[in-house]
């Protein structure tokens, strides 16, 4: 009896997800969504976000999916590895032998500090390591994401968006021969606006990502007058600032929100904002500023 509750409790799941999956989900300006393909190589139509610059990200969940973009720059993607669209407003899918892919629509202000505006051929990402928890994430917000107040999907929007950069990054490999026409000061940049909520961010933790030397970073980040710390603590601010600055997180006090965005603490937090030439918390939640 115990094997047949655990199967009914499985195929409840799966139902559920398909159900979720067939109409999608969608949090703040980001559509998520399940694209089924058909075997025998009958092409399947998807009508991407209207925006100009908007992103489509495809993730294969098993199979080889032939993907056919507008330029014609067919991309073959398969399971573990992830499509990028870049200002696609359609594209034809199909598989030989069937498959299903997540589908994510983003607007390019989601991508925008660390994927080129001026490209707009597909990348295609593999190895990263990112990718598989990410894609289970996704998964379970298209079972549940209707049932996510507003404050809560808005933290998933933002997950989401971290994930997406996350996997181009790990999979493109920042600093890696993949991207030689890239500078190290744009790759720094973009690599601590991915991971500037985590407080265990550190330039040695970005020169290492880089595959650079502390001494090789610095000297880059000092030509703008500038250092990688002093950038971390600036992005974060940043951060703070708008979260301060929006209703939507009239909820959180200072501490809750300094953790949101990097800071170990409140006073941390509110020491940068001095630095940085913004007012008080207080004051920005009270429109000072705006």
């Amino acid at each position: 009896m115990a094997q047949n509750a655990r199967t009914s409790s499985t195929m409840e799941s799966m139902r559920r997800q398909r159900a979720a999956s067939e109409r999608g989900a969608r949090f703040g300006q980001t559509e998520l969504s399940i694209l089924r393909v058909p075997s025998g190589g009958t092409p399947v139509r998807k009508i991407c976000r209207p925006d100009e610059m908007a992103v489509e990200v495809v993730v294969p969940l098993g199979g080889t999916i032939m993907v056919r973009p507008e330029s014609r720059d067919e991309r073959a993607v398969r399971a573990g590895e992830a499509l990028y669209l870049i200002g696609c407003r359609r594209y034809a899918a199909y598989a030989l032998r069937g498959a299903s892919a997540v589908t994510l629509g983003l607007p390019f202000s989601a991508v925008d500090e660390y994927i080129d505006r001026s490209s707009t051929s597909p990348v295609l990402v593999q190895n990263s390591a990112v990718l598989q928890p990410a894609t289970s994430f996704l998964g379970t917000l298209l079972e549940g994401g209707d049932e996510l107040d507003r404050l809560s999907s808005y933290f998933a929007e933002k997950l989401i968006w971290e994930m997406v950069a996350s996997v181009y990054l790990e999979g493109k490999g920042v600093g890696a021969a993949e991207a030689p026409n890239t500078g190290i000061l744009d790759r720094a940049m973009a690599q601590i606006a991915a991971y500037r909520t985590d407080r265990s961010l550190t330039p040695e933790a970005v020169a290492r990502s880089l595959n650079v030397s502390m001494r090789q970073l610095q000297r880059v980040f000092s030509a703008t007058g500038s250092t990688p710390s002093r950038e971390i603590r600036r992005q974060r601010a940043e951060l703070a600032v708008s979260m301060l600055r929006s209703e939507s997180f009239g909820v959180l006090n200072v501490t809750q929100i300094a953790h949101h965005s990097g800071f170990s603490d409140a006073a941390e937090l509110r020491r940068a904002l001095v630095a940085f030439g913004y007012p008080s918390p207080r004051e920005l939640r009270a429109g000072a500023g705006s």
